[in-house]
C-alpha cells in the first residue's frame, strides 16, 4: 500500500490518532510498500478499536525467534494485549522463510489464545533496502510489535 493511502486509511479508522505519533508512523510502516506478506486491512480496523491504548516495542536479535522470546521474556504486558500487529525486518541477503516460520510458531506457543485473544494478530516482513528500512546493511534480525490494550472504564 502506498504510504499516502496507508495514512488516509489510518486517519479514517482512527481520526484522533496524531500523525506524528510513534504508533501512527509504525502503522504506516506495517501497511507499507514492499511487504513480503500481504496484510488484510480488516486487521487494521479490528486493531484500531474503540478505547484502546497502544505501545510500540522494537527488538533486535540473532534470529526472528530470538526477537520473539525477548518480547515474551522482557515485556510480559504483551500477554495482556488485545491485539498485535508486527513486522520483521530481514537481515541483508535472501529471506530465510523457515526462520520466520519458527518465530511465528514460537509466538503462537507463547501467546496462547486464552491469554491473548488474537484480535487481531497479523504480521509481515520487509527485506533490507525497502522503503521501510533505515539501515540497509544490518545483519541483525528485527521485530517491531505494535500492541493494543484495553483502555478500561
Amino acid at each position: 500500500m502506498h504510504p499516502l493511502d496507508a495514512k488516509a486509511l489510518i486517519k479514517k479508522l482512527s481520526p484522533f490518532m496524531e500523525e506524528d505519533s510513534e504508533v501512527f508512523r509504525e502503522l504506516v510502516s506495517f501497511l507499507g510498500q514492499g511487504a513480503k506478506v500481504d496484510v488484510h486491512h480488516g486487521d487494521l480496523s479490528k486493531f484500531l478499536g474503540h478505547r484502546r491504548l497502544y505501545r510500540v516495542i522494537r527488538l533486535k536479535g540473532e534470529s526472528y525467534k530470538d526477537c520473539v522470546y525477548q518480547l515474551v521474556d522482557n515485556y510480559p504486558e504483551s500477554m495482556d494485549a488485545l491485539g498485535m500487529l508486527r513486522y520483521y525486518k530481514a537481515p541483508a541477503g535472501p529471506v530465510r522463510w523457515e526462520e520466520v516460520e519458527a518465530a511465528e510458531i514460537a509466538m503462537g506457543n507463547e501467546l496462547t489464545m486464552a491469554s491473548y485473544g488474537w484480535m487481531p494478530d497479523a504480521w509481515t516482513l520487509f527485506e533490507r533496502g525497502g522503503d521501510n528500512t533505515q539501515d540497509n546493511e544490518s545483519d541483525e534480525h528485527e521485530l517491531v510489535a505494535i500492541l493494543a490494550f484495553d483502555l478500561g472504564e
